[in-house]
């Protein structure tokens, strides 16, 4: 509420408030002589503020009370600072450049608040009555005030003006068309989100209510029809369910024609009628319908054949007038978005089919439609399953009376997995889907957030204790370390400088200089200095130059062994003895019982070093644990990063990652992932850094996902070796499963979904590198081709030229795609 307003303007102090307030905007039309919003006046533009300030009040009666004085001294100037207001509101339009002293009012009282010589929320309810009083085109002109000084009007007292600003912004966006102003109507909502803090719940729609209001009106008349009246006779059975039709490869329907633009038209924009009211979708008719204008407009887009822009540059120059054209009319002051008709869509029939031959308007509708998809999803078993988790939930955001049911949510995935498929064709396809992916993920957090009821986000303040140790790190880390004469590990190089270049040369290209020393050199080294530290006990140089030498000599024999003998650490048990690094280890025998072939320490590696992505149709296949259990130095596993806790037996970093929701979040939001689903019981994410690691530690990783992931990968631009694993036949696939004590519906999800990856398998032939049986021989000979050392290539394999092979379901080999 304002402070107590003084009527009698008799009073001497609000007099010299009154000129008080005039001699500062005197100096402020001196200091800012210019006529625009910018600059802000600031404190250094004005002398003594306070001392003159305060000078009001001297020859006035205190109370005792300071609470009370301190009321009567924000009640006078308040009274002075309206009438100041009143006056110049007045009699200057907020057209006309004089208004520039209304705005230099309001830059003084921001000063007198942050100095709390006035209420905080002062300059916020004269803003507030100052909107109530203009028109729509004077509110953009308060509003460009606002939005220049946000941060300075919020950074202190925040508390005491946010409702003010809360109830100023709602009763200005009441009284906009979202539809004839959707621009300014978003600027208020932008400001709002960046004023308030990001989880604060008087910016958040607890209630779940939708943009009802927000209605596309079209043309549900008939066409008219000229002379061939058969025309309009759809082909399709628009009710035609959508299991009663087969797909092709790449998503088109092979027995179901596209309608033509005229009937395609209705059934199109009726769509918008879900998007702002998703809840008339629980009733049956209304959902049948939606299915129903889905798969219509789907099959419409598939048969669209998107043409490269044939003259980019010409048509950023035209974006680029068209922009400038805007704003010199707005500094002339024609402002057209007043008096403008911003339509959401263009709906005429005339312009239909030019729209939908648009790749990014075909990209925002399908947008839409994927939010609806995950609107859908989150009333599945599975959701439902995971919201009864929350103790209080909203039950406005969260529906608990609606359910999907098995069929729709089918639909609703083979739907949501179709149009992801066509979001990645076009230009820069890929990279779209993965930013939608991103942005989709991040509303299903905000979604969680208001089911839970919007609890407090914000992160703890950190303790003295917490913050004086991170302090003193952080010091540590900034401090300037001495520089060595010669960097740790480094030779010498003074040779150099001697004249004779020709040796020189050859002293600098010494193998000695660049080749890894032997660990026999630092075995004998630790020796002989842990000889000299026995026999100097009485001699502290000897002894100290002893123990650096061997410390020194036990750390780069370290580094060395852990490019090939890493699993030697595990016998290390004393930092002082590392006898364990100098062993032989016994050599590797295959299944044949010979010994694997070992080079200098190290195991063979194939030709190819790139990462392996190995796409296993069968569940429960062994094949990439065998190889990485054969080849231990040579592959190793990626581990997934997922966020359920560790079963028994699992080791953290080795088998899985275990992380929270809230890390996996942040990973995913950062683009750490080369692939992730966050959806269902398999919430999981394959990072980068570990990949990467696994690589720069000499070995090459071996990643096992399915058909999606590995698309993922490949989206991605990641390069590595794509490798199919073809799944047995059906009838023994399924004597595998049931083995597996599995049920009946598990092992023909799993059936089905190892029948589909081989079909996308087959269908993709340029993705697979090659596609292999279920054999350990065939897929080793994929890998390594026809290197030394890796068992002899089965007789179901042939390699091609380079070095892969490609197995069908029989024992005749085929050869691999290029």
């Amino acid at each position: 509420m304002p402070a107590i307003i003084i009527d009698n303007h008799g009073i001497e102090a609000v007099a010299r408030a009154g000129a008080f307030l005039e001699d500062l905007l005197r100096v402020a039309d001196s200091v800012k002589q210019t006529h625009a919003l910018e600059p802000p006046l600031v404190e250094s533009d004005f002398e003594n503020i306070e001392e003159q300030f305060n000078s009001i009040y001297d020859s006035e009666q205190t109370s005792n009370d300071a609470a009370e004085t301190r009321i009567q001294r924000f009640a006078i100037i308040e009274t002075a600072v309206r009438e100041t207001c009143k006056n110049l509101v007045a009699t200057t339009p907020i057209e006309s450049p004089d208004f520039v002293r209304v705005w230099n009012l309001f830059d003084i009282l921001s000063i007198l608040s942050d100095k709390e010589l006035c209420d905080p929320a002062l300059l916020l309810w004269l803003v507030e009555e100052l909107l109530d009083s203009q028109t729509i085109v004077g509110c953009r002109k308060i509003f460009d005030f606002l939005e220049s000084r946000r941060e300075k009007i919020t950074s202190k007292h925040f508390g005491q003006k946010k409702l003010v600003i809360l109830r100023a912004c709602n009763e200005l966006a009441r009284r906009l068309s979202r539809h004839l102003d959707p621009a300014f109507a978003g600027r208020i909502l932008i400001f709002m989100f960046q004023s308030f803090p990001l989880g604060d719940k008087s910016a958040v729609n607890l209630r779940g209510e939708y943009h009802v209001e927000n209605v596309t009106t079209f043309d549900q008349d008939p066409p008219k029809l000229e002379e061939d009246a058969d025309k309009m006779d759809v082909d399709v059975d628009v009710g035609t369910p959508n299991g009663s039709r087969r797909e092709k490869s790449n998503g088109a329907e092979e027995d179901k024609k596209p309608l033509d633009p005229d009937a395609l038209y209705p059934v199109f924009w009726a769509l918008q009628e879900s998007f702002n009211q998703p809840k008339r979708l629980f009733e049956a008719n209304n959902f049948a319908s939606f299915k129903t204008s889905i798969e219509t407009t789907m099959t419409a887009f598939l048969t669209i054949k998107d043409e490269q822009p044939r003259n980019k540059e010409r048509q950023e120059k035209l974006i680029e007038d068209l922009a400038n054209s805007l704003k010199r009319r707005r500094v002339d002051g024609e402002d057209t978005l007043a008096n403008g008709f911003n339509a959401k869509y263009l709906t005429s029939r005339d312009l239909f089919k030019l729209e939908i031959s648009d790749l990014a308007f075909r990209r925002n509708i399908l947008i839409q439609v994927l939010i609806i998809m995950d609107f859908l999803l989150a009333l599945s078993p599975a959701a439902k399953k995971k919201l009864s988790q929350i103790e209080n939930p909203n039950k406005s955001a969260i529906y608990p009376d609606q359910q999907l049911s098995d069929e729709d949510l089918e639909w609703v995935v083979k739907t949501k997995d179709s149009i992801m498929t066509y979001l990645k064709q076009g230009f820069e396809g890929p990279y779209f889907v993965r930013l939608l992916e991103t942005v989709l993920a991040r509303d299903k957090n905000w979604v969680w957030w208001k089911a839970e009821g919007c609890p407090p986000i914000e992160l703890p303040r950190l303790s003295p204790d917490l913050f004086v140790k991170s302090m003193n790190s952080a010091g540590k880390l900034a401090t300037t370390k001495r520089l060595r004469a010669t960097p740790m590990g480094s030779l010498s190089l003074d040779f150099l400088s001697d004249d004779e270049e020709e040796k020189n040369l050859a002293k600098l290209m010494n193998p000695e200089r660049y080749r890894f020393p032997s660990l026999d050199v630092f075995k004998n080294g630790i020796a002989d200095d842990q000889f000299e530290i026995d026999m100097s006990r009485n001699n502290n140089e000897a002894l100290n130059a002893a123990v650096e030498g061997k410390a020194s000599k036990t750390w780069r024999a370290l580094r060395i062994a852990s490019k090939f003998k890493l699993a030697a650490f595990d016998k290390i048990q004393d930092d002082e003895k590392i006898d364990a690094i100098f062993e032989e280890a016994p050599a590797e025998k295959d299944d044949d019982g010979q010994e694997e072939e070992v080079v200098n320490g190290e195991a063979v590696f194939p030709e190819d070093r790139r990462p392996i992505v190995v796409v296993d149709a069968s569940p429960g296949s062994a094949l990439a644990k065998q190889l990485i259990t054969q080849h231990s130095r040579t592959f190793t596993k990626v581990a997934v990063h997922v966020t359920r806790k560790a079963a028994e037996g699992e080791v953290n970093g080795q088998d899985y990652h275990f992380v929270d929701t809230q890390a996996f979040n942040m990973l995913r939001d950062g683009d750490q992932f080369l692939e992730f689903s966050d959806e269902g019981d398999n919430i999981h994410g394959t990072s980068r850094k570990v990949v990467d690691s696994i690589t720069d530690n000499d070995r090459i990783a071996v990643m096992v996902m399915d058909k999606d992931g590995a698309q993922q990968v490949k989206d991605n631009g990641f390069d590595a070796r794509f490798i199919f694993i073809q799944p047995p036949v059906t009838e023994i696939l399924e004597a595998q499963l049931k083995q597996g004590g599995l049920s009946e519906e598990t092992i023909q999800q799993a059936v089905k979904a190892a029948s589909e990856a081989a079909e996308h398998a087959s269908n993709n032939p340029d993705f697979y590198h090659s596609g292999v049986e279920a054999e350990f021989k065939t897929l080793e000979s994929v890998i390594f081709g026809s290197e030394v050392g890796v068992g002899e290539t089965s007789a179901a394999a042939a390699p091609t030229d380079d070095g892969d092979v490609a197995m069908t379901d029989g024992d005749v080999a085929a050869p691999a795609p290029t």
